[in-house]
């Protein structure tokens, strides 16, 4: 069972692409950075790599001016059209430093990986051997690994390959790690491998599959939790905290095995004045205030059948706008679990790679 925690929150801007200012994708990111600042107010911002589209002195200005507006901490991976015609990142590094790093904040190592020092792509092995020791500096210390690069394991029409690859699959296969956060697909996919949970952001810059928009994640203990959210979507952003969402579960621990509860998290320019859930279709019912934008109801798990349900949670704020939220979650009375490897949405195709 689930307790509340104080989560660490952040948010995953999609690749923006920057050129010049008044596009659509730098509108985008703009609205982004202000509900950054006045509706979610996160721990920190990750750009995820492929901020700017040619890497030049006027597009890293503009990216300079964007992230300057942000009132949170942020961090910068690089992309490959951040060192379009400097493979050796000089420019990137001039600007945001080195292109690696980590962070310890309340149990978590959130650990910034540079995907792009081979084309196109890879890991030189002295990077590789810092990430083997930061991973295992924080489960050493009870921290919780979580991995934040520009490219995607999965990604279609293109191999996940080149020098220190084979290096980084041996540490996230044998490793614990809490979440792998990435960009570079242009849409928007959450993987399962059987052993890790691996998300794409779509790319604001040239979004595939949906409107352009960013992640906001939620880390607690063994809680892992991501909403989408389009910049400017009118409503309450929602989000289930609790039960972890199937597709994320990787072990045991990720499943309801008896009585629990369903928590959730919103964010509101007005005040939340409900919040209703039902499971599988049935009766709504309301979810309590724990804390405010925190909510709790009953998870009578002991009742469930084993298998997946659907929990669906709705919050209408004082101004009548209404959010809502959709997940499947896994019963198993013996607490046991096995992760099937799956990827939602299916992807057969892209334009972009």
């Amino acid at each position: 069972m689930s307790t509340i925690e104080d989560p660490v929150t952040f948010v995953v801007p999609g690749d923006l692409h920057l050129t010049v200012a008044g596009l659509d994708n730098h509108l985008v990111a703009v609205r982004m950075v202000e509900e950054v600042n006045e509706l979610i107010r996160p721990d920190f911002v990750q750009f995820i790599g492929d901020n700017v589209q040619d890497a030049t002195e006027a597009q890293f200005r503009l990216f300079d001016d964007l992230r300057q507006r942000l009132i949170c901490p942020h961090f910068a991976l690089v992309g490959d059209h951040d060192v379009k015609g400097d493979p050796g990142a000089k420019g990137f590094r001039s600007r945001f430093g080195q292109t690696t790093g980590s962070t310890s904040l309340r149990g978590f190592r959130l650990i910034r990986l540079d995907t792009q020092q081979s084309k196109p792509m890879g890991l030189s092995a002295d990077q590789v051997d810092w990430l083997r020791a930061e991973v295992d500096s924080a489960l050493a210390s009870g921290e919780r690994p979580v991995i934040f690069q520009h490219n995607y394991p999965f990604q279609v029409w293109e191999d996940f390959d080149g020098p220190g690859v084979d290096e980084w699959r041996a540490v996230v296969q044998t490793r614990r790690i809490a979440a792998i956060i990435c960009g570079h697909t242009h849409y928007w996919q959450v993987a399962n491998d059987g052993r890790n949970a691996v998300v794409a952001v779509r790319s604001i810059g040239d979004p595939e599959g949906g409107e352009p928009g960013y992640l906001v994640g939620h880390l607690a203990g063994d809680n892992l939790a991501i909403a989408y959210r389009t910049p400017g979507e009118p409503g309450p952003l929602v989000m289930v905290t609790h039960p972890r969402e199937a597709i994320l579960a990787t072990g045991p621990a990720h499943v309801v095995s008896g009585r629990d509860r369903f928590e959730v998290r919103t964010w509101a320019t007005s005040d939340v004045a409900e919040v209703v859930g039902r499971i599988d279709g049935g009766e709504w019912f309301p979810l309590e205030p724990v804390s405010p934008g925190r909510w709790w109801a009953a998870l009578p798990g002991d009742r469930l059948a084993k298998g997946r349900h659907r929990f669906e949670v709705r919050a209408v704020d004082a101004m009548g706008s209404e959010g809502g939220r959709s997940i499947e979650f896994a019963v198993d009375p013996t607490g046991r679990f096995t992760a099937v490897p799956a990827a939602v949405p299916t992807v057969e195709g892209t334009a972009f790679c």
